[in-house]
């Protein structure tokens, strides 16, 4: 699916509809509400590891891409923590900002290039010894969905 409206396409926040997960013993992407029922059922039958609200954590993540040409990923802060914490932390640059209740992990960039949107992973790969870039193509899928995180996430905008 194309980008139909060049950058304003792009800009704004975006949230995870959809995460690399297994459900009913699939790995696949599945929805907030498939992972909590398949969590759910595993917490039923005793079978659940860990804490099904931490497990599903990610999908409260937020990916915003601004004018400016940065890419910031937003986390929803537990309630319930002070604001001189908080203000403590961003001072410290343990987290790069906090706003509307989630704190931003971290800063990476985006840009046009040849009529197609980049974006920097920072990951170092390599093919064969070769060094390839860090920069992945960012576009819509058939869904008007946005693959992101690696292929990890899928990403509508608000």
């Amino acid at each position: 699916m194309a980008w139909t409206n060049g950058s304003a396409d792009l800009i704004g926040t975006w949230v995870v509809v959809k995460a690399l997960s297994v459900v009913g013993g699939k790995f696949d992407m599945f929805t907030l509400e498939e992972v909590a029922a398949e969590l759910e059922a595993k917490k039923a039958a005793g079978e659940l590891d860990g804490d099904p609200e931490e497990m599903m954590s990610g999908f409260s993540s937020r990916t915003e891409f601004t004018a400016d040409g940065k890419v910031l990923t937003w986390m929803k802060a537990p309630a319930g923590i002070p604001q001189e914490e908080i203000d403590k932390a961003v001072e410290s640059g343990e987290i790069k900002a906090f706003k509307d209740g989630f704190f931003c992990l971290e800063e990476k960039e985006w840009k046009e290039e040849n009529g197609e949107f980049l974006y920097n992973s920072h990951e170092h790969r390599e093919l064969f010894g070769e060094v390839q870039s860090p920069w992945d193509k960012l576009e819509l899928n058939e869904e008007g969905l946005l693959p992101f995180g690696g292929g990890m996430m899928m990403l509508r905008k608000l």
